[in-house]
């Protein structure tokens, strides 16, 4: 356990170090950017089913049809 705590404790000095060095906005750049990269996504679908939910729904039922016929295929091997 104190090990534990030990690495806990250098890798917050090590992250408080670079903050006053580097600023906490240069820090924290890199994961910043890679949320953002992220949530793209779900707002691209929600954009995507406000702006033609008809097309959404037709998409919607293929995906679900071919999962219904995966599993019925495992059953049958």
């Amino acid at each position: 356990m104190h090990t534990r705590l030990w690495s806990l404790g250098v890798f917050l000095v090590a992250i408080g170090i670079a903050a006053h060095v580097v600023g906490w906005d240069t820090l924290l750049w890199a994961p910043r950017m890679l949320l953002e990269s992220l949530l793209w996504v779900p707002a691209a679908l929600v954009d995507a089913v406000t702006a033609s939910p008809a097309t959404t729904g037709i998409i919607l039922l293929g995906v679900a049809l071919m999962a219904v016929a995966r599993l019925r295929g495992r059953r049958r091997d």
